[in-house]
């Protein structure tokens, strides 16, 4: 079974182009601010308790977005666009995929039920993450956990990002990055509250967190829009 099948054959447009630039930036001048910026003197009582409650909430968002996507259906213009044109015919939706068989490629079947791979791996990966963030907040992490915590997170985000923007991906490959994204980001805000306890630079995390998801989304719909554009039954179906 091939795990990576190649390079995008994608054309990014504006957008796309926009947020893979900003989060790869945002990701490069996060690895500056923890490198350079001075220890905070200032420690609220409550801030380990509100930065820790503003991730579970975005874990907990995103394990609703993954597992009922219909629920966000809104935000995704492709499907939008593609229920416009496919409310008389006979294709449906199965969570955000179309049933016509061209997205064999994005779908696991466990069980007999059919899951999208990529949304599996995040809702996965956000539970075994809400699950690490209860326990670092109650017992904590050694001080010497700090550095060790960021730099694995911050190359298990990097290399995952660039693998999901780069790269066409197979089912397992995108099950597993979609995991590491989440539980990277999970070893990247405890290393920065160890390390640092600056709570500017782990707002700023937060923010950058959600930018991801949404260039993550933004990737996957790109290649859900080439697929029907590639198909050859298009004029029918969704695109004309």
């Amino acid at each position: 079974m091939k795990l990576i099948f190649g390079f995008r054959k994608n054309n990014p447009d504006f957008q796309s182009i926009f947020l893979i630039t900003i989060s790869f930036l945002g990701l490069f001048f996060l690895l500056i601010l923890y490198l350079w910026a001075p220890q905070t003197r200032l420690y609220y009582s409550f801030q380990k308790t509100a930065i820790l409650s503003i991730f579970i909430i975005i874990c907990l968002v995103g394990i609703l977005a993954a597992t009922y996507p219909s629920t966000c259906k809104t935000l995704m213009k492709f499907q939008e666009d593609s229920e416009k044109t496919t409310k008389n015919s006979n294709i449906q939706f199965e969570g955000h995929h179309p049933d016509c068989g061209k997205f064999t490629s994005h779908t696991l079947y466990i069980k007999g039920n059919k899951y999208c791979p990529g949304c599996l791996g995040l809702s996965i990966g956000a539970f075994i993450t809400i699950i690490g963030t209860v326990i670092y907040y109650f017992h904590g992490f050694p001080p010497s956990y700090g550095e060790i915590s960021f730099w694995m997170g911050l190359c298990m985000v990097f290399l995952t990002l660039f693998l999901i923007v780069f790269f066409s991906l197979g089912k397992t490959f995108k099950f597993i990055l979609n995991m590491a994204l989440v539980m990277g980001s999970f070893l990247i805000l405890v290393g920065v509250d160890i390390v640092t306890a600056n709570w500017v630079i782990e707002l700023y995390f937060l923010v950058l967190i959600m930018l991801w998801i949404l260039t993550r989304m933004m990737i996957s719909e790109s290649s859900h829009k080439r697929i029907c554009k590639d198909c050859l039954n298009g004029s029918t179906c969704v695109y004309k």
